[in-house]
C-alpha cells in the first residue's frame, strides 16, 4: 500500500509543472520482521552499506532495517509490527546481535565495559548511488523518532556528493510519548549545490554512543525517505541563509535569500504557530517565535509562471519559568538550571548564584536562570524581614497602649511573615516577660499590670537579627 501511495505521488508531481517533483524515495519495505542487518538490505537504486568510522566496542549498537520498529507519519507514536496505521519497516539503530538483537530503536547505553562488555558505537548507514543527474535545488524529506543522550548518543545526517561524505544536519530529539515509544516527527531538508546535476550522491545516517550507561530509548529509526526537487531547469536555484537555526523561545530570526537566476518575486512561509513574520515578500524575512518547537522555513521562488522552493528547519527552545518558594529567610527555586542570578529591588545581588539566597533586608526578588542557553526570570516577590530595618529612623514597629486594662500592644506597619520573640525588661536589665508574635499578624500584647512607672526596654528577636524600642510608662 505504501509503494503505490509514493508511486502515485510521485507521478502526480513529476506531471505538474512548477511544483516539487519527488525523484527518489527509500521506504525500506524489503526488511524482515526482525534482526535483518542493513548491509543484508536491497532497496531502491541497490544495497545499503555500512560504515564503521572509530573503533567500536565488541557489542556495539547495529544497524537493521525491519518492522521490529514501524514507521509513521507525523506526531504517531511508534510501536512494533502488525499496526495497521503504520508504513511498515524502517531502518534503525537496535542492540548488537549477541546482546539481545534487533528489539526496534531501543539500544544498549553500555556501563559494563569494565567486565569486557563494551558497547561504543560509531557507524554510518549508506545509501546507494541516487543519480541526481538534471536535478537542482534538491530537498530530502522524511519521518523519524530519536532520542539517546544529547550529542553522546546521537543520530546525524550526513551527504556524499562523489567526492566526500559531509555532515548535513544534526536533528533535533523528538518527543517522548506516555507509553514510552517515540512520537514521530517529519523532517525537511535542502541537500548543498554540490549534489546539483550530480550523478553520484548518497546519502548516509550516522550513529554515535558512547558506554557510560546513561541514555533513553529510542535511539533512532527513520522512514520514508524522499528526495525532491524543484524543477530541472538551471534558470532559478532558490536557497537562503539564517542568522541562527536553534533559538530560544521569545527571539527572532533573520532569514535571507541567496537565490541565484533571475526571480520575478520572493515570498516566505513559517510552519506553526506564534510566529510573528515580517518581510514576507521580501529578501530578507524576519521571524519571531513566541512558542517553542520544531519550525519549518520556506522560501519560494517565483519565476516565469513556475515556483521552486527551498526549506529549512529550525528549533525553539522553551525559556524556564523558575518559581520562588520561601522559607524563614531563606528563598530558593528547584535545581537543575545550569546558572542563577538573584535580583533585589532590580538590582542583581552580588555572589547570589545559588538555586536559594538568604535575604536579610526585605524587598522585592526575582531569580533569572538558565536552562539550556535559555535563560527565564520569576516573577517578582515582596518579602520583608522581622525586625532588620528597626532602627532611629524606622517607622515599621511602634507601640500603643490601653492604659485603662493594663496592655501594651507592640504593632508593625505590615504582616509578619516570620515569627518573633517579643521580650520586655525593665531599666536594670531584669526580664519581666516574654511572648511570641506568630506569622500572619500585626501585633502582638503584652501585660503591663503592676508595673512601677519608669523606662522599659522591648527587644524584637527573629532568630537572624534583632531590634529594641523603648517604653516609657
Amino acid at each position: 500500500m505504501k509503494k503505490l501511495l509514493y508511486m502515485s505521488l510521485a507521478c502526480l508531481l513529476l506531471s505538474a509543472p512548477g511544483r516539487a517533483q519527488i525523484f527518489y524515495v527509500e521506504n525500506f519495505e524489503g526488511g524482515s520482521s526482525s534482526g535483518l542487518s542493513v548491509t543484508s538490505y536491497s532497496g531502491t537504486g541497490g544495497s545499503w552499506t555500512n560504515s564503521v568510522l572509530t573503533t567500536e566496542g565488541d557489542y556495539y549498537n547495529e544497524w537493521y532495517v525491519s518492522c521490529a520498529e514501524q514507521g509513521h507519519v507525523d506526531g504517531v507514536c511508534g510501536d512494533v509490527c502488525g499496526s495497521s496505521s503504520a508504513l511498515g519497516s524502517t531502518l534503525h539503530i537496535g542492540s548488537n546481535s549477541g546482546f539481545g538483537g534487533d528489539g526496534g530503536a531501543a539500544y544498549n547505553a553500555g556501563g559494563l565495559c569494565s567486565f569486557g562488555i563494551c558497547v561504543n558505537s560509531d557507524r554510518r548507514a549508506e545509501s546507494p548511488t541516487i543519480n541526481c543527474t538534471g536535478r537542482y535545488g534538491i530537498s530530502i524529506n522524511f519521518y523519524y523518532i530519536e532520542n539517546g543522550d544529547s550529542t553522546n548518543d546521537n543520530a546525524s545526517l550526513w551527504v556524499y556528493d562523489g567526492s566526500s561524505w559531509s555532515l548535513l544536519f544534526d536533528m533535533y530529539k523528538t518527543d517522548v510519548c506516555t507509553s514510552g515509544q517515540g512520537q514521530w516527527r517529519h523532517f525537511s531538508y535542502s541537500l548543498p549545490t554540490s549534489c546539483n546535476n550530480n550523478p553520484n550522491v548518497k546519502i548516509g545516517f550516522r550513529w554515535v554512543n558512547d558506554d557510560d550507561g546513561t541514555g533513553t530509548d529510542p535511539s533512532f529509526a527513520v522512514d520514508s525517505v524522499s528526495l525532491s526537487t524543484s524543477g530541472s531547469s538551471t534558470s532559478v536555484t532558490p536557497s537562503f541563509t539564517s542568522s541562527d537555526t536553534v533559538v530560544c523561545q521569545d527571539s527572532c530570526i533573520t532569514f535571507i535569500s541567496t537565490t541565484t537566476g533571475t526571480v520575478d518575486s520572493t515570498s516566505w512561509s513559517v510552519s506553526g504557530s506564534g510566529v510573528a513574520m515580517t518581510g514576507v515578500h521580501a529578501t530578507t524575512m524576519n521571524a519571531c517565535f513566541s512558542n517553542a518547537g520544531s519550525y519549518v522555513v520556506k522560501l519560494y521562488a517565483h519565476h516565469g509562471g513556475q515556483t521552486d522552493s527551498v526549506s529549512h528547519s529550525v528549533r525553539v527552545n522553551p525559556a524556564p519559568h523558575p518559581v520562588i518558594s520561601a522559607s524563614g529567610h531563606v528563598l530558593s527555586t528547584g535545581t537543575g538550571y545550569s546558572s542563577y542570578q538573584w535580583f533585589r529591588n532590580g538590582t542583581a545581588i552580588s555572589g547570589a548564584t545559588l538555586n536559594s539566597y538568604t535575604y536579610t533586608a526585605g524587598g522585592n526578588f526575582v531569580v533569572v536562570v538558565d536552562s539550556g542557553g535559555c535563560k527565564g526570570s520569576s516573577a517578582s516577590g515582596l518579602y520583608n524581614v522581622g525586625v532588620t530595618n528597626v532602627d532611629g529612623n524606622d517607622f515599621s514597629f511602634f507601640l500603643t497602649q490601653n492604659a485603662g486594662i493594663g496592655q501594651l500592644n507592640v504593632n508593625a506597619t505590615f504582616v509578619v511573615e516570620q515569627a518573633i520573640k517579643v521580650e520586655l525588661f525593665d531599666a536594670t536589665g531584669r526580664a519581666i516577660e516574654s511572648v511570641n508574635w506568630n506569622v500572619g499578624q500585626s501585633l502582638v500584647q503584652m501585660h503591663t499590670d503592676g508595673l512601677a512607672q519608669g523606662l522599659y526596654i522591648i527587644r524584637l528577636t527573629d532568630g537572624v537579627q534583632s531590634a529594641v524600642l523603648k517604653w516609657m510608662k
